[in-house]
């Protein structure tokens, strides 16, 4: 397996933790979704003019986490060495972990906080797998790009389209691996699932270290 198949893996499971957290949130706190701002800005808007001030408040705050998420990617590494995937990875697991804690009687606004923080995060630290910019946090340009890609290999089986299918089609498969674990562990466990996190975050440290070489690679020749 080479680096650009560990790369590649790697963003797959980055985006099967995307699905499980955005899956997460929609079930946890009534079809909130944590993963993304544009209903949360339309709502603000609305709230502003409807003069729910609470609500906008609450909704402001949302906001506020998501976009610091964004602005800590840009400072950590201009002021520090550390690795900003690796931190994603790192603090994906660690959000994991948090809102297993978080009870039930909190503003579902503000429960959404963790991962409002971590999936911004991760947007900015995973956004492109094999030349192309794919989000591993939603899925709706992901399925653009799928679907346009394919139609072109039909049209002129150009391998370039058909390479371009196989990304976007892998994204979007483990994000919805990771929807369907969600939803299977929510029935079972309900808030606790946020537990399942560490599992793809541990594999998706590990994929890292063998991709940039912290760690050797235990198999090789291995084709995906």
């Amino acid at each position: 397996m080479n680096k650009e198949q560990l790369h590649n893996l790697l963003h797959f499971m980055m985006a099967l933790i995307g699905g499980f957290l955005g899956a997460y949130t929609l079930l946890n706190h009534h079809d909130l979704f944590g993963n993304a701002q544009t209903t949360n800005m339309i709502s603000l808007a609305t709230d502003l003019v409807g003069h729910n001030i609470e609500d906008f408040l609450y909704r402001a705050l949302d906001l506020t986490v998501y976009v610091s998420g964004f602005a800590c990617t840009v400072l950590i590494p201009r002021y520090t060495k550390l690795n900003l995937r690796l931190c994603s990875i790192f603090i994906d697991a660690l959000a994991g972990i948090t809102i297993c804690f978080i009870p039930a009687s909190v503003n579902d606004f503000v429960a959404l906080c963790p991962v409002l923080f971590v999936t911004a995060f991760q947007w900015n630290s995973f956004r492109e797998v094999d030349g192309f910019v794919s989000s591993t946090i939603f899925s709706t340009n992901n399925l653009r790009q799928f679907t346009t890609s394919f139609f072109e290999y039909l049209c002129d089986k150009d391998k370039k389209h058909l390479r371009k299918t196989k990304v976007f089609g892998g994204t979007l498969l483990f994000y919805h691996i990771g929807v369907a674990i969600s939803f299977v562990l929510y029935l079972s466990m309900g808030a606790k699932a946020g537990w399942f996190c560490v599992i793809p975050a541990c594999v998706a440290a590990m994929l890292l270290g063998f991709e940039k070489e912290w760690v050797a690679v235990p198999f090789t020749g291995v084709e995906i």
